[in-house]
């Protein structure tokens, strides 16, 4: 269940998405080294449980294809501290808007949600609130528990990562990335507040060839993952894409209390013409995008919508989810959203199936 997983969390944050994380007052000085901050904010296995994320992505695109596209994701969560590798509660809306080719694939003006509580999935889309169901709910966490380490804790990036690529046949190996190579040029800007928080902001700019290395060896660690790309063949490109960033800045605010990642802005700027003249239309491009998360630590609350409609109905709307690379996995959300035919998952299958791992094995296939 490894990839239904992975979808609920894509559903939940597939769009990460233009807020600045924005500070209150002037800032104060900080004598703190911001190699040691940022080496603290990204190797931290102090567990966030609770608070408030707002995600925000931008994009811009000079040339004839060129346009714009602005996405945000925002609202409360919460894990359960006593198993963190479960599901948790959550409820997020979602909005993304834009024009020209960058936002020919979305909906104009798209407003959407997913709202997880205890013991049910929901998902808001254009106006109309859909259920997953209890029962299939619990079959989901329980199919889930089922399939999680034993020894799954929340810990640092490179443990999260290596549970993570062992649980897909990778080699973990490829986790051993030192994150703080990827920034140079740091400065400590002071502190301010980001969400409620005393954090201390640092700047610099990104090392984009080392990042996209360490990110695509991260992936082909992975059985299958490159689709059979040889390294050699996308190595000696690593130097023309970082060619062709002409700026890639960040900002990372870091809690002082504790040190936990609390924000974090970066902008980058693509020349198109280090890639070979403004292929497909396109002379440049800017993306950003930006990170806060308020009230860590706090209570949050997390209510089902009212009079929500069966999850296959909205199915149904985009012609069936079953094309949607582990959409089938999601009991009801077939391509027809119902039965067996068309790669889809019989809700009542599940049901008869009462939790036996057989059983449920016998529906998928």
């Amino acid at each position: 269940m490894t990839r239904t997983k992975t979808l609920i969390a894509a559903l939940a944050l597939a769009i990460p998405v233009p807020a600045i994380i924005a500070g209150c007052g002037d800032d104060e000085e900080s004598s703190e080294d911001p190699q040691q901050v940022l080496e603290e904010a990204f190797n931290n296995d102090t567990s966030i449980e609770s608070g408030v994320i707002d995600l925000t992505f931008d994009l811009s695109v000079e040339g004839t294809e060129g346009g714009s596209l602005t996405a945000n994701v925002t609202g409360p969560f919460a894990t359960d501290p006593e198993n963190p590798e479960m599901i948790g509660q959550l409820d997020l809306d979602i909005t993304a808007s834009g024009e020209g080719a960058a936002s020919e694939s979305l909906p104009e003006d798209l407003e959407a949600g997913i709202t997880i509580t205890e013991d049910n999935l929901y998902v808001a889309y254009d106006g109309t609130d859909y259920e997953l169901g209890t029962e299939v709910y619990e079959e989901l966490k329980a199919a889930q528990e089922e399939a999680a380490p034993e020894d799954s804790e929340s810990g640092t990036f490179t443990e999260q990562c290596e549970q993570a690529i062992e649980a897909q046949g990778g080699d973990p190996a490829a986790c051993d990335i030192d994150l703080t190579a990827w920034f140079s040029n740091l400065s400590n800007e002071g502190t301010e507040d980001v969400g409620g928080a005393e954090a201390t902001h640092v700047a610099g700019t990104l090392d984009v060839e080392q990042m996209v290395t360490d990110l695509f060896n991260l992936g082909a660690s992975i059985p299958g993952a490159t689709g059979g790309v040889d390294p050699s063949i996308i190595e000696p490109q690593l130097g023309v894409i970082s060619d062709a960033v002409s700026g890639a800045d960040f900002d990372v605010y870091a809690a002082t209390e504790d040190g936990t990642l609390r924000g974090m802005d970066f902008s980058l700027d693509l020349d198109a013409a280090a890639l070979g003249g403004g292929a497909a239309g396109v002379d440049s491009a800017s993306l950003g995008f930006s990170l806060e998360l308020a009230d860590v630590g706090e209570e949050q609350s997390f209510e089902a919508p009212d009079d929500p409609q069966p999850i296959r109905d909205l199915a149904k709307e985009f012609g069936g989810l079953g094309a949607i690379p582990g959409g089938s996995e999601l009991p009801g959300l077939g391509a027809s959203g119902g039965g067996t035919g068309g790669g889809s998952l019989d809700p009542d299958c599940i049901q008869e199936a009462a939790g036996d791992p057989d059983a449920i094995q016998a529906c998928l296939e």
